[in-house]
């Protein structure tokens, strides 16, 4: 498998954790949290499959904010974009902002990535 999950994650060792264990699995794997200055251009260098962003923590402006950069940045093909986790308030927010996206929780995502991989 060569292609690329891009994680979104407000907590370093929590998206470290999760890029250790899909990488494990065969994906080449990337993350940046939501703050980074570089963040958009990090996702595009990766052009990743899927960019999954975590709705916890306190950068949820942040992340809609990434997500919907990514939506409109030319340097990218459409990702699979991915939230997992948060309120039904934060949801339905990403929602809003990206409306083809895919909502699961922690437990689902391994699930969804593996259906990701099986559309090939």
């Amino acid at each position: 498998m060569v292609d690329t999950l891009f994680f979104v994650h407000p907590d370093e060792d929590a998206a470290a954790d999760l890029a250790a264990y899909y990488s494990a699995l065969g994906w080449n794997v990337a993350t940046s949290g939501p703050l980074a200055t570089d963040a958009l251009d990090r996702v595009a260098l990766s052009n990743p499959v899927a960019a999954v962003f975590c709705l916890t923590g306190t950068c949820i402006d942040e992340v809609h904010a990434l997500a919907g950069c990514i939506l409109g940045d030319d340097r990218l093909r459409r990702p699979l974009m991915v939230f997992v986790g948060g309120s039904d308030e934060e949801i339905a927010m990403a929602r809003s902002d990206t409306p083809y996206a895919v909502f699961v929780s922690q437990e689902e995502l391994p699930w969804v990535l593996k259906r990701l991989v099986a559309k090939y």
